[in-house]
Formats: structure tokens, sequence, C-alpha cells
């Protein structure tokens, strides 16, 4: 326990992971500012220069013209017992088509804005887990420390531990804030969310929080083991983004299975429908259904082996390998 707390007690004094928390926070509470100004009702002098806006348009030549068309007959455009006096309301643009504000509504802003945030949370996070082991290697403080404490396996643990503690607490806290944020908005418009779509929303959110904190985890341990800050970086965004195009050339069907944004939306969404072009169509079928469904647990074992892999190979390296 006391080793935990030193642990604990270096994650929140590094200004590095103090400044990434605060960048997160920062983009969250932007995505948010930004969801809630765009949804915000329509005023008087909005609604006035849409009218306007509408008005301009009616007068235009081609507007006016097709008006007349239906003047002249006026039963071809709008059926039998149609008269000339309908053809205007008909063809006349209304100012709602000039307002393109949506209020808003968490249920969408759940796929929208929600996953953007998670997304963001963390991705960062996994950079906070990374900049923590890093730090340790790049400045050589990691021969010093076990010279107090010799057994590695318990000071890698220790900082595994701090590291998913740490981001969990943070990521929980920023989540929570922008859903609440989003909540109360929508509360005071008068736009009630229903009971089922709260449960998904918390559910979701839960959902997001581990995935950051493991995310974290993650990033730690493959810095245990490469050592290198830079040299995670460059395998996550490599295995991220060179990953998913390996993923979708390969010559088997059903290869979007393994794609990584793939099983983190199943993860997220609690289950997934993806188009993948892998899956084979007979030539003469006129009708060919290449969308796959991935399961909440398919997702969460894809993620979850990928991890014990990771640490696995980490704690082994960190136990075997000589500390310069």
């Amino acid at each position: 326990m006391r080793l935990l707390l030193v642990e604990l007690t270096r994650f929140r004094s590094r200004r590095a992971i103090a400044l990434m928390l605060l960048a997160t926070a920062l983009l969250t509470a932007i995505l948010a500012t930004s969801t809630i100004w765009e949804s915000r009702p329509v005023s008087a002098q909005d609604f006035e220069h849409a009218q306007a806006q509408a008005e301009y348009e009616l007068q235009q030549p081609y507007m006016q013209s097709e008006i007349k068309r239906c003047e002249r007959n006026p039963e071809r455009f709008s059926g039998p017992g149609a008269t000339a006096e309908e053809c205007v309301d008909m063809f006349a643009p209304q100012p709602e088509w000039f307002l393109d504000r949506q209020p808003l509504t968490l249920a969408e802003e759940r796929r929208d804005s929600g996953v953007a945030v998670l997304m963001i949370v963390a991705a960062l996070m996994t950079i906070i887990g990374t900049t923590f082991a890093g730090a340790d290697w790049a400045s050589g403080s990691m021969s010093n420390q076990l010279l107090f404490e010799p057994r590695r396996t318990r000071v890698w643990l220790a900082k595994a531990a701090a590291v998913f503690l740490g981001t969990l607490v943070a990521a929980g806290v920023i989540i929570a804030a922008f859903w609440v944020a989003l909540y109360v908005t929508a509360e005071m418009r008068g736009i009630h969310t229903g009971a089922t779509v709260q449960e998904q929303i918390r559910a979701m959110a839960g959902r997001g929080v581990l995935l950051a904190a493991f995310g974290a985890l993650g990033g730690y341990a493959l810095t245990m083991l490469l050592r290198h800050t830079v040299g995670t970086l460059a395998v996550v965004f490599a295995y991220s983004v060179g990953g998913e195009a390996l993923t979708a050339s390969l010559p088997i069907e059903g290869a979007g299975r393994w794609g990584l944004s793939n099983n983190v939306f199943a993860w997220l969404y609690d289950g997934h429908e993806y188009y993948d072009q892998s899956i084979s169509c007979l030539p003469a079928s006129d009708m060919c259904n290449q969308l796959a469904n991935m399961s909440l647990s398919e997702g969460a074992t894809y993620l979850g082996v990928l991890l014990l892999v990771t640490l696995g190979l980490s704690v082994f390296s960190f136990w075997r390998r000589d500390i310069p």
C-alpha cells in the first residue's frame, strides 16, 4: 500500500500529466459548449432573419416562374380540385427551411458528441499512461527506484495500479461533467430525457471510462516493454491506423471482425453493425448484404486479449531484462 501511495503521489505531481489532464478537460468543455450553442433555441431575431430569407427566395425569377406554371394548370401540380391560390403556398419557401439548428436531444448526442468525448478521453488517457512510464526511463530514475524496492514485480504492479486508478477517476469526472452539462441544459430548455435513454448513456459512459483507464494501462505496459515514449506512440499509431488498412485488405471473409475500431465501437455501443467489404456475394445475386454485426462480448474479448498479451510481455520483460 505504501508503494502504491508513493506512485500515486508521483502520478499526481508529474507536470506533463497535469497538463494532459487539463487539455482533456478543456477539449471536453469545448465540445460540450459547442454542442449546447449549436442546439440553442431559435430566437425571435433568428426567426425574422429566416423569414426574410424565405421571402427573398420567393421573389427569385425561377420561383416565380414555377408559381406561374402552377397557376396556369393547378390540377397538374396538386390534383383534381386544385386552385390557383394554392400554388403560392405550395412553392413558397418556409422560414424553417433556413433554420438548420436542431434541438438538444441526448438520445442523438449519445452517438454523436458523446462518442467523440469518449474517444478523446481514451486517447489522451493512453498518452498519459505512456508518459508516466516513459518519464522514469528517460530520466534514468528507474534504477534508483529499484534500490529502495528491489522486487520488480511489486514496482511494476504499483505503477500500473497508480496509472489505472488515476486515469479511472480523471476520466470518470470529465465524462460525467460532460453529460451533466448536457442533461442540465436540456432540462432547462424543457427537453426531458426518458429513463431508457438515461440508462443507455450511463452504461456507455461507464464503458467509456473503463476503456480510457484500460487504455492508459495498456499504454503504460507497452512503454515499460519498449522503454521509450515515442516508440510506444509510434506502435499505437501504426496498429490503430496501419492495422485498419491491413485488416481491410486481408483476402479472407469477415476480416472486419479484427479491426480495432469495430471492436472499440462494439464495446462502447453494446454491439456494433459495420460494413465489411470482405463478405463475398454471389455473382447472380441482385441483393448483397455486406453488413456484419459484432456483439459487446466479442469486442470485449478482442480488447481484453490484446491488453492481457501486452501486460504479460511487459511484466516478463521488466522482470528479466537489465535496468540501465
